[in-house]
């Protein structure tokens, strides 16, 4: 089982993601504040975060790059989520140091493939 740190300022985005991950059998932690997520982050130590791009007041991007420059979870899957055009948003979030891009709306399907690739609860030692 991961532990899924989902970012979105959107309750319902939230509501149904958090869903999906249950389903699946993953604990999903739901952050509805871009100011919280890097606590958020610090506190829970996700095996896979998943951000929304377009936060209220600090943008998925920067939620990123904060990630990244930290030295205790730097390493920290992320993939940046977007309605926006893939193309555009998913080299944008590569650039900010995200480990890849999903699109919105989200699939069950989509989820599950991110969190068997991506997630840390897959490369940890046993």
């Amino acid at each position: 089982m991961a532990k899924i740190l989902f970012i979105d300022d959107d309750v319902q985005t939230l509501e149904l993601m958090a869903r999906s991950a249950k389903i699946l059998g993953h604990e999903a932690i739901l952050c509805p504040s871009s100011d919280e997520a890097i606590q958020h982050v610090y506190l829970t130590q996700p095996d896979l975060v998943l951000v929304d791009i377009n936060m209220q007041d600090l943008s998925g991007f920067e939620i990123v790059q904060q990630i990244r420059n930290s030295e205790i979870v730097g390493a920290t899957p992320v993939l940046v989520l977007s309605a926006g055009e893939p193309d555009i948003e998913g080299v944008k979030a590569i650039e900010a140091g995200a480990n890849g891009f999903l699109a919105k709306p989200l699939t069950i399907q989509n989820l599950e493939n991110a969190i068997r690739k991506f997630s840390n609860h897959n490369h940890k030692p046993k």
